[in-house]
């Protein structure tokens, strides 16, 4: 997003101006509401900061409801932007019958448990 005076640019359209809260008919947050994300991300936030935050916060939220015109009836739901295949294992039960490796490298054990000191009285 690109700010120019008190106007912010959409990063889609960068010479389109996104349209002033009072234009648009979507969310927007007040001061108030900035003040409130702010304490709730604990960042500490100057009056001075008020104002310049709230028009960044409300161009976001219009960048996302103009995400949400977007038609995408015939796109698949995807994990990723590349195809890929998820790795998987067999899931399979197994005899196991490993522990006396897992415990080997440990400093004590006892029938192949971990020991390890008493923390708690």
């Amino acid at each position: 997003m690109r700010h120019v005076g008190t106007r912010c640019y959409s990063p889609a359209d960068p010479g389109r101006p996104l349209p002033d809260r009072d234009e648009r008919d979507g969310m927007s947050v007040d001061e108030k509401t900035v003040r409130r994300i702010a304490h709730l991300a604990r960042i500490a936030v100057t009056d001075d900061e008020v104002g310049p935050l709230q028009g960044e916060l409300n161009a976001i939220l219009a960048f996302v409801e103009q995400l949400g015109a977007v038609d995408v009836s015939g796109v698949e739901p995807m994990t990723s932007v590349t195809p890929m295949a998820m790795k998987k294992r067999a899931d399979v039960v197994t005899e196991g019958g490993r522990a006396a490796d897992v415990v080997a490298n440990a400093p004590e054990t006892e029938d192949n448990y971990f020991l390890v000191p008493k923390v708690v009285e």
